[in-house]
């Protein structure tokens, strides 16, 4: 069966953007294609992208491939940014739908069947964009607080930020949407045909986002779980990244 606007074959292929993740980027590898395997997708590959790392994540991920032919590992010859991977990946996507899978392990893999499904049963799933809100699963703060939610170990600034930037965005789009810095989105491959995003680092989720609303296309949010890592862990995003992602939601508004 053929994606009704890619003409590509329906299914699934998970784009893994890394840099210097050698720690977790097979273990992760390992994990997206145990739970595809036991999914009822039609189809899926896993795309990993190396941005020019200086460790041994292309190697990782490369044992990974050798045993399992439905893993391709990608390399840039120089560091190009977060949002130039997810473009390489999906410009090697041979399916109709594309998921982003962070490398640092932060977002469970057990989710990609929910996110799947969300766009399967949305009834037009061409024009249909899947948003893993860390905020919707996780719990409730305690007393006054109680009409937000955090998860356990998540960076105070990070996820205060997250508010922000959802409140930011209702100010310039009349539209909430409640996690707009998950790393997990999936998307039909058709939005990306003929167009590219101009930016290239974090702040090219946040442009993605614009083009699908500005293109008429639906976005719908599903709750998924979250394991947040430290900077001392190797988490990249810093205050620069928000700013960015404050004007970029402005720019391309």
């Amino acid at each position: 069966m053929a994606g009704p606007l890619t003409g590509l074959p329906s299914g699934l292929s998970v784009v893994i953007p890394a840099f210097n993740e050698e720690t977790f980027v097979g273990g992760l590898v390992l994990a997206v294609c145990a739970v595809l395997n036991q999914s009822s997708l039609p189809a899926w590959e896993v795309i990993v992208v190396d941005d020019a790392s200086t460790d041994q994540t292309h190697v990782r991920a490369e044992d990974v491939a050798r045993s399992e032919a439905r893993v391709r590992v990608v390399r840039h010859e120089r560091n190009r940014g977060k949002g130039a991977a997810v473009q390489t990946g999906i410009s090697a996507a041979n399916l109709s739908h594309v998921l982003v899978q962070d490398a640092d392990r932060e977002y469970d893999p057990s989710d990609i069947p929910r996110l799947w499904n969300a766009v399967v049963q949305s009834g037009e799933p061409d024009r249909t964009v899947a948003f893993g809100s860390r905020s919707l699963g996780a719990r409730r703060l305690p007393g006054w607080r109680g009409r937000l939610k955090k998860w356990p170990r998540q960076s105070p600034g990070p996820w205060l930020f997250g508010y922000v930037l959802s409140a930011w965005f209702a100010v310039v789009k009349r539209r909430w949407i409640s996690d707009l810095l998950t790393g997990y989105k999936l998307y039909p491959r058709g939005l990306f045909l003929g167009w590219s995003p101009e930016t290239s680092g974090f702040e090219t989720d946040h442009e993605i986002t614009m083009k699908i609303l500005n293109a008429g296309l639906r976005i719908v949010e599903v709750p998924v779980s979250y394991t947040p890592r430290s900077k001392e862990e190797g988490k990249k995003i810093n205050w620069r990244d928000a700013v960015k992602a404050l004007r970029t939601v402005w720019r391309y508004r």
